[in-house]
């Protein structure tokens, strides 16, 4: 496969990783789709297995914590995670809430929890900026893409 269509693929398989992560789900089919990326995914298909991605600069280090998360060898504080919506209804309201929730973790020395507000952040700012340049339709792989997300914070965070 090539690069370019690698790229688009990875994307797709991880989303549908974190779903599967989410719910207890198989990760074959990602694993599959990943190994026909062949090198180019092998940082991808470290975390799937659990394991440190490597060094890299890919987004398999932002999957990565996610897996930490959810096998308990990260802990965050769901008080900053309360009241964010998870289906993106109101995108402006839902950032800004997010980085007051940020900046709040900052400053109570919570780094873990506010690096995983920055992912969230950095999603809705994106989605925000891909409605008003494109439209909802658009858009709403982004839109999965955070409510998979906080909905993984929610259930694995310490409340």
């Amino acid at each position: 496969m090539e690069r370019n269509n690698c790229s688009q693929e990875v994307i797709r398989a991880m989303e549908e990783f974190l779903w599967a992560l989410l719910n207890g789900g198989s990760k074959e089919n990602v694993m599959n789709r990943l190994m026909a990326c062949g090198e180019y995914a092998k940082p991808y298909l470290n975390v799937i297995n659990g394991n440190d991605p490597g060094n890299t600069i890919s987004a398999a280090v932002s999957y990565y914590q996610y897996v930490k998360l959810a096998k308990g060898e990260l802990r965050i504080n769901g008080n900053y995670i309360r009241g964010i919506d998870e289906d993106l209804t109101r995108p402006d309201t839902t950032y800004s809430l997010i980085i007051d929730n940020m900046v709040n973790a900052l400053k109570a020395q919570d780094y873990v929890t506010a690096g995983f507000l920055a992912d969230l952040a950095f999603i809705t700012r994106s989605y925000i900026l891909c409605v008003s340049n494109n439209g909802e339709d658009s858009c709403d792989w982004i839109r999965r893409a955070f409510n998979v997300r906080i909905l993984i914070l929610k259930r694995f965070s310490r409340y």
